[in-house]
């Protein structure tokens, strides 16, 4: 759970960096206690409690909760792209999705 909560943090100071926006901005534009946000943001982090308050976090900066929360693309989306792109032919397909290990190990 750690890794989450600083995966958290990490990115909404990323955003709020990107956006040119500061604490106290995030705190007024969603009317959440300024106090909560530098929690968020703070070394030890702490996630939302709320799943309302992760999907407006999400709305606010135009990404999706699975953005917010793990700091990468949603691999749902891959997913939905790769089948929109795909020509279906008439017949009975399996299709099996693995999540790997690259040689990293990410």
């Amino acid at each position: 759970m750690k890794q989450i909560k600083n995966i958290f943090g990490n990115t909404l100071k990323t955003l709020l960096s990107q956006k040119s926006l500061t604490a106290k901005d995030l705190s007024r534009d969603l009317n959440i206690p300024y106090r909560t946000v530098q929690e968020w943001l703070g070394a030890g982090g702490r996630i939302p409690r709320e799943a309302e308050t992760i999907k407006s976090l999400s709305n606010y900066f135009g990404i999706s909760t699975h953005y917010l929360l793990f700091g990468e693309q949603d691999p749902r989306e891959e997913f939905i792209s790769l089948i929109d792109k795909a020509e279906v032919h008439t017949g009975l397909y399996e299709i099996t999705i693995k999540k790997v290990k690259t040689k990293s190990g990410k």
